[in-house]
């Protein structure tokens, strides 16, 4: 990604939008057919600008914060009685600073929920509750092992761990437990996350498989996904997630008006005037939740735009790419998706990297 580029990019928690911006692109249009996620990036965007960093991870839920310091400007009312004690008190004191910075719609959102933000919003999507809430009950009976596995420097010594100690019956039994299809289905209720999976391996199998690989690889600590699973939070600054570290936060606040944000779905957003200029698309997995043919559709959008590279990544599926008309023009990069995949620090994706020359 270049100074260049224009980028279309699905919000989701709007951290891959603020990832976006760490490439130097022209202009990211971000996009979500949930207004709340957003919304959550409105107010992510909103922190960056008004707060220094450590005001900032302190709003999000990063870390604990039990007062704000006088560099946080007044609010704009005094708060109730009842907010004005603790986190919760600082959370809602620095929303009322961050509301005049919302759109309107954000700014009614976010002004009924109260207990998302003195919890911290970085927590508080579906997936990360879950995590929280498993991790809790891994905690209690394999804490002394987690901790060990997060406590490695050495990779050989971690591999040796993991083989010896680690991937025992009862941690497969564990992830079978997390990642069975019950949970995918009514605990995340979303379509993606089971319509199109493979039905050859379980879900538990495949990502016991991954995280597997991952620990031949790297350091548990690198992954942040295994952070959340295992210890319910991230916790090393080296490797929290690209927008949520300190050394990225100035470049970050330079260039976050370069993003516009857009509530519509994804066929209405590629037919759009906006969309027009873009060269390059980070689409997540929103893959996952179309049909056959809604997919073959994206493809044929990206076979007839010259110039254009795109990544795709789907959960717990891998999709054979359709030959003939829909993807005469596409080159898709497989060495690259084969690394994305067996460095993803998530564990569970897929990737379908393409781009018309």
């Amino acid at each position: 990604m270049s100074c260049g580029d224009d980028v279309c990019c699905v919000t989701g928690g709007g951290d891959r939008v603020l990832h976006m911006l760490l490439g130097n692109p022209s202009r990211v249009l971000a996009f979500d057919l949930n207004p709340a996620q957003n919304h959550l990036l409105e107010l992510k965007l909103a922190a960056i600008k008004a707060f220094d960093y450590a005001e900032y991870a302190r709003f999000l839920g990063l870390f604990p914060s039990t007062s704000r310091n006088s560099s946080i400007p007044r609010p704009l009312r005094p708060p109730r009685e009842s907010e004005n004690t603790g986190n919760a008190g600082s959370a809602l004191e620095a929303y009322r600073h961050l509301r005049p910075l919302l759109t309107d719609a954000a700014a009614h959102w976010w002004d009924k929920q109260h207990a998302m933000l003195a919890n911290g919003v970085l927590y508080a999507g579906r997936w990360e509750r879950y995590f929280q809430f498993t991790s809790r009950n891994l905690r209690a009976w394999r804490g002394k092992k987690i901790q060990r596995l997060f406590e490695f420097d050495d990779i050989a010594e971690q591999r040796a761990f993991v083989r010896r100690e680690w991937d025992t019956l009862a941690w497969r039994w564990s992830i079978r437990a997390v990642f069975n299809p019950l949970s995918l289905r009514f605990v995340f209720g979303d379509p993606g996350f089971y319509r199109n999976t493979q039905t050859d391996v379980p879900p538990w199998r495949h990502v016991h498989s991954r995280i597997n690989a991952y620990l031949e690889r790297h350091l548990a600590r690198s992954s942040f996904m295994l952070a959340l699973v295992l210890r319910g939070r991230f916790f090393d600054p080296l490797h929290y997630p690209p927008y949520l570290q300190e050394r990225h936060f100035v470049t970050l606040k330079e260039r976050v008006d370069r993003i516009t944000v857009r509530t519509a779905s994804l066929f209405e957003v590629l037919d759009s005037e906006e969309s027009r200029s873009c060269n390059k698309y980070s689409l997540s997995d929103v893959p996952s939740f179309l049909d056959t043919a809604e997919h073959q559709k994206l493809l044929g959008f990206f076979n007839r735009k010259k110039g254009v590279r795109f990544c795709l990544r789907e959960f717990l599926t891998r999709r054979n790419i359709p030959a003939g008309s829909e993807t005469s023009n596409l080159r898709f990069l497989h060495t690259l998706q084969d690394e994305l995949a067996a460095d993803d620090a998530s564990l569970a994706y897929t990737f379908i990297i393409g781009e018309h020359p």
